[in-house]
């Protein structure tokens, strides 16, 4: 990693991850300009992207998604708490355990051939009592860069986490790559879950490019 970090709990959640996806790399985000332009020339390269005119719509890209594929879809997306009641009258629900098993099951392996990326934020301005901490760990890198505008992200990040505690979020596309095998511009895949664990609160989502 490019910079330090003091949270034991993280790395070790970290090291948990990447043994059980099996990653290629590991690269931890540090939100700045630089890395934000390498992720989006990668992905203009991998023809995810499209570089628009930049005398018009300056740093500005074109991402055409996966028919197949949306960002959240209502029948995958569970609430996994201990309690059926504790998951609301609206929502699915799964137990905890039998979800983890699955998800495990999904997992293990899907991050072959892709770099992984581990991305802390922050939902609010660094250091506010109500902003809230978290950390992504994605094998996309069209994430990775759509987390920078959309949180604070990166390094400033894990100086005010400390040793503190943070949301473990966990995605991936769920498209491993085989030596050699060429990559799409939008990988995804057709079997979906969208997680929530309110007891231990963490997220996990598999099979969606988004």
């Amino acid at each position: 990693m490019s910079y330090e970090v003091k949270n034991e709990q993280l790395v070790k959640w970290v090291s948990e991850v990447a043994s059980l996806c099996s990653p290629d790399k590991i690269h931890w985000c540090d939100g700045s300009q630089e890395e934000y332009d390498e992720l989006c020339n990668l992905l203009v390269q991998g023809g995810t992207f499209k570089k628009l005119n930049q005398e018009k719509r300056p740093n500005s890209y074109l991402a055409c998604s996966d028919p197949g594929d949306v960002a959240r879809v209502e029948d995958r997306t569970f609430i996994c708490s201990i309690s059926k009641h504790d998951a609301g009258p609206t929502n699915n629900w799964t137990a905890p355990k039998e979800m983890k098993e699955t998800l495990t099951k999904l997992f293990r392996g899907c991050m072959r051939g892709r770099t992984m990326y581990v991305i802390p934020f922050s939902m609010g301005p660094l250091g506010s009592p109500i902003a809230k901490i978290g950390v992504e760990i994605t094998d996309s890198p069209y994430v990775a860069v759509n987390m920078r505008i959309m949180t604070r992200m990166g390094k400033a990040v894990i100086d005010v986490l400390g040793n503190g505690e943070y949301v473990p979020c966990l995605h991936s596309v769920g498209a491993p790559l085989e030596p050699g095998q060429k990559d799409v511009p939008w990988p995804c895949n057709k079997e979906k879950y969208i997680d929530h664990f309110p007891e231990d609160r963490s997220i996990r989502y598999i099979g969606s490019g988004y």
